[in-house]
């Protein structure tokens, strides 16, 4: 019998003999080593770009091993790297459909779930590429259509006229502008390029003047502040103090006037357009939720005593004499230390005692703590232990007492890495009221501790043990007569056994499950343009000289014969048809976006991406479908893991059909919705196909995910969709 027939075997004979170790440890390995059979296979289908059957694969192997961490994080990864095909996919269709800015923000949706998808980054550079080949800086520029420059020892001002007429701009100077010799060839290049290129190389900026007009005035501290207009901003910080995002924005960008409120934790920025940019890009990426996790802490303490009496107590006893001051001298001598003589006989008591306790206390405590802080738990009493004693000028006596925690101490502090591991810093204390050493009064406690302090890097969900931590003491006591006790065979008759054993033994477990990782912006976000040493802007130094890659009809540049000491004037030839409204803003990213009917995908998802249950408890879960216009039969097949929930009962939703089933395979770990539209009631918008209840069997995560449904039309053609993925947290 294969391991994965033996499964379901060995599972009911482990909940039939909980007690049985040789079945365990079967069930312990056949668990194993179905979770990597499903793992390898799981990713067999990863190679081959079947992300649905890989998906199906790490969900058997969930099923079998929930804690298997191989598995949850290929399961991760599959969900995200399938999520972001269909952000992606619905990017491409908004964009078809002309809806750009949408677009724009499901590109940005895809990194957020799977930074490494390159045609979404690719996608979203090539739209800024074109937003800033739409419009320079909002100049209403005569044409678009590229140029060549060829300037031989050209004076600087006729440089410049020379491409603001080639583009329909007017261009006036700043009296500092000096008549300087200028020697530039550039192919194919735009306004924007030609005008980057000329302004660095002669050391000169820009002012926008109106729609159609720049002013150039000379790259200088003093120009600059007599141009530039100054913005004044106010940024509120949700997570980092104020005070520390002040530091990190001085240390980066030179800021001319930066305040910091405390109390709203506000930062207020005076300066020039570009320097505000950079500080709130930078403020986007610093500026995130810390990351938290739960620490569940189980702690076992263990107290057992033996105490034993045995034998004959005789108690105290004493003999005395006293001999009177003034003796006869006679024979009466002996009489009169008899008769003041005293002999005390002890009482005699036979104890025969024997006592065995046990004693546990157990305590499961959670605690959620946030990246870097400490969290303290305190299992025990607080005791008053005396201070001091003052005595006041009155003559009253004071005692002051300072209270003391006694029992279990634990302190925690985790810190969060980017991978859901933590480096968790434990310190655990146990203390305990020992005897009163103190006299009279006074008293006195000695105070019994133990005390252990480690690191450990736990990874999400592994359980970590701490134990060891033991006091043993014991004590034996022999009570004799003095003689008596000592003769062999019969001196037990006079000797008194007093023994006694206690033992005291601390166990800790400790697990960290991340609530939430760390907001890691994507990687475009990360990394963005800053000018130069002197010149801060989030745009490159040169305009980029490449040519634009567009689905626009691209019209060649004109040329002209160079003449020394003289402007090549370049006339751009008329562009051959009108574009329609629209194609100057379209992007090509490698083919993919390829003109397609405007037709959106039909969506299946969920009403929630996150649902959150207890233990025992029952949740709706909502099948949510749009753009199913013209379905007819829509067969849908939800994967779970069967371990963690289980199916109760299903509704149809709001949308009219001929017929609805509803049911679940718990063996596979599969829920199956079925309706029957007919064709005509369909939804065109977004409507709640069906309603499923399912109960939270034990605490763990379990995903939601659909297979490729194939949806029907009425004239039985296949209706292609695009799915959504969710998981349900049961605490």
């Amino acid at each position: 019998m294969s391991c994965l027939r033996l499964f379901p075997v060995l599972a009911m004979v482990a909940v039939e003999r909980p007690g049985d170790i040789e079945f365990r440890s079967r069930l312990k390995q056949t668990e194993l080593k179905s979770a990597d059979f499903y793992y390898q296979r799981g990713q067999q289908f990863l190679e081959q770009g079947n992300l649905d059957e890989a998906i199906v694969q790490f969900q058997h192997g969930l099923a079998s091993m929930p804690d298997h961490r191989k598995l949850q994080q290929a399961m991760t990864d599959a969900i995200a790297r399938k999520e972001a095909a269909n952000l992606y996919q619905e990017g491409l269709n908004l964009h078809q459909a002309g809806k750009l800015d949408d677009a724009r923000r499901q590109f940005q949706r895809t990194l957020e779930v799977y930074p490494d998808h390159k045609e979404a980054a690719a996608a979203l550079a090539e739209l800024k590429k074109q937003d800033q080949e739409k419009a320079f800086e909002g100049l209403a520029l005569s044409s678009k259509a590229p140029i060549t420059l060829n300037f031989r020892q050209t004076d600087l001002k006729q440089s410049f006229e020379f491409l603001a007429k080639s583009f329909g701009i007017n261009v006036i100077f700043d009296e500092s502008v000096k008549s300087v010799p200028v020697t530039l060839f550039a192919k194919d290049v735009t306004f924007e390029q030609g005008l980057s290129l000329l302004l660095t190389t002669s050391k000169t900026f820009y002012k926008k003047i109106g729609g159609n007009t720049i002013l150039v005035a000379p790259d200088s501290k003093e120009k600059r502040g007599q141009y530039e207009d100054h913005l004044v901003r106010t940024f509120q910080m949700n997570t980092v103090r104020a005070k520390e995002m002040a530091d990190i924005l001085k240390g980066i960008v030179t800021i001319k006037k930066i305040m910091i409120n405390e109390q709203l934790n506000t930062i207020v920025v005076r300066d020039t357009e570009d320097v505000i940019k950079l500080a709130e890009r930078i403020i986007e990426n610093n500026d995130r939720k810390p990351a938290e996790m739960i620490l569940e802490v189980e702690i076992l303490e263990v107290n057992r005593s033996k105490s034993e009496r045995l034998g004959l107590d005789f108690g105290t006893y004493s003999f005395t004499a006293a001999v009177p001051g003034v003796v006869p001298l006679n024979r009466q001598i002996r009489n009169s230390i008899a008769s003041s003589a005293t002999l005390a006989i002890p009482s005699v008591t036979f104890r025969f005692f024997k006592q065995d306790v046990d004693a546990k206390t157990l305590a499961n405590p959670k605690i959620r703590v946030l990246n870097g802080r400490a969290a303290k738990i305190h299992i025990g009493d607080r005791v008053p232990l005396r201070a001091a004693t003052i005595v006041d000028a009155t003559g009253q006596t004071r005692t002051t007492f300072d209270y003391k925690d006694i029992g279990i101490k634990l302190l925690v502090e985790p810190t969060i890495y980017l991978d859901n591991s933590a480096l968790v810093k434990l310190g655990l204390e146990v203390s305990s009221l020992g005897a009163n050493i103190g006299q009279g009064n006074d008293q006195a406690f000695v105070i019994g501790t133990r005390n252990a302090e480690t690191f450990m890097l736990l990874r999400d969900g592994e359980t970590a043990i701490l134990g060891g931590l033991i006091q043993d003491e014991e004590r034996n006591t022999r009570i004799k007569v003095p003689g008596f006790g000592d003769i062999p065979a019969v001196g037990s008759l006079f000797t008194s056994y007093d023994d006694s054993a206690n033992r005291t033994d601390v166990l800790l477990t400790i697990t960290p499950r991340v609530v939430r990782g760390w907001d890691v912006p994507t990687r475009m976000a990360r990394e963005f343009y800053s000018g130069s040493e002197n010149v801060y802007s989030d745009k490159p130094l040169f305009a980029s000289l490449e040519s634009a890659t567009s689905a626009q009809i691209r019209t060649e540049p004109g040329t002209a014969s160079p003449v020394a000491g003289a402007p090549i004037i370049v006339t751009p030839p008329p562009v051959a048809a009108q574009s329609p409204p629209g194609a100057q803003a379209a992007v090509s990213v490698a083919g993919a976006l390829a003109p397609a009917p405007q037709v959106l995908p039909a969506i299946l998802a969920f009403s929630e991406p996150v649902y959150e249950v207890a233990t025992g408890q029952n949740f709706e879960m909502r099948v949510i479908g749009a753009n199913l216009a013209g379905a007819a039969d829509v067969p849908l097949e939800i994967l779970y893991n069967p371990q963690l929930l289980s199916y109760v009962s299903g509704a149809r939703g709001d949308v009219p059909a001929d017929s609805f089933n509803s049911s679940a395979d718990a063996s596979r770990g599969v829920l199956s919705v079925s309706l029957g539209l007919g064709g005509g009631a369909a939804p065109t918008g977004n409507a709640v196909l069906a309603r499923v209840i399912l109960h939270g069997e034990k605490p763990g995560i379990s995903y939601l995910v659909y297979r490729v449904p194939v949806i029907k039309t009425a004239s039985g053609d296949t209706l292609n969709a695009q799915v959504r993925a969710a998981r349900v947290v049961i605490k």
